[in-house]
C-alpha cells in the first residue's frame, strides 16, 4: 500500500492523524480539506499516519 502524503500549504486530502516525512513521532490531527500546516522542522510533507472516517 502506498502511503498518502500531503505537501506543507495543500488542502488536507484525508483527515486523520499525520506525522511529518521522516518523523513518526511528532503527530497532529488535520482534518480533510484544511490547510497542511508547516511541520516542526522544515520537512517538505506530511503521511497519514491513521486516518478517520472523514475523507
Amino acid at each position: 500500500m502506498t502511503a498518502i502524503t500531503a505537501k506543507v500549504g495543500e488542502k488536507c486530502p484525508q483527515g486523520g492523524t499525520w506525522h511529518p516525512v521522516g518523523n513518526t513521532h511528532d503527530t497532529r490531527s488535520i482534518g480533510v480539506n484544511n490547510i497542511m500546516p508547516p511541520t516542526p522542522n522544515g520537512e517538505a510533507h506530511w503521511v497519514l499516519q491513521k486516518a478517520t472516517g472523514d475523507h
